[in-house]
């Protein structure tokens, strides 16, 4: 249970990637791929995703529903990742997008670096305690 510490002196405990459920899992995996696959649109488009400008008039050809699902991963890893926190009620799918916006970034960063955490695994098929536990 990853515990996190959040801008404005507020706090949030994690599910690590072991303990959400299959159903959690695919539902954050499948919002994870509509946003890949529009940011792989996006470079087929030549847009610089390094530069903020050009994302930013790309994003402004897109369709409603593309920009949604481009920022669709952050909101669907908080709302699958968060166990607890000082904010009250957790964050739904409809509510997690009311967030003020530094805590929304934090929880986005800390959810997904634990949803994606890779495990290194050693020879005898347990996890190796000298392995990076990040990517």
């Amino acid at each position: 249970m990853p515990a996190i510490e959040l801008p404005n002196g507020q706090s949030a405990i994690l599910f690590s990637k072991d303990e959400i459920s299959e159903r959690t899992a695919r539902r954050i995996s499948g919002s994870y791929l509509k946003a890949a696959a529009i940011g792989g649109k996006m470079v087929e488009e030549n847009v610089d995703l390094s530069d903020s400008q050009q994302v930013v008039n790309a994003m402004a050809h897109m369709t409603d529903e593309e920009r949604a699902d481009l920022s669709g991963f952050d909101a669907a890893v908080i709302v699958g990742m968060v166990r607890s926190w000082t904010l009250g009620d957790l964050p739904t799918a409809e509510t997690v997008l009311d967030l003020p916006q530094n805590i929304f970034r934090a929880l986005a960063k800390a959810s997904s670096d634990e949803f994606n955490r890779v495990e290194e695994f050693g020879p005898d098929g347990a996890i190796d305690p000298k392995a990076p536990t990040g990517v």
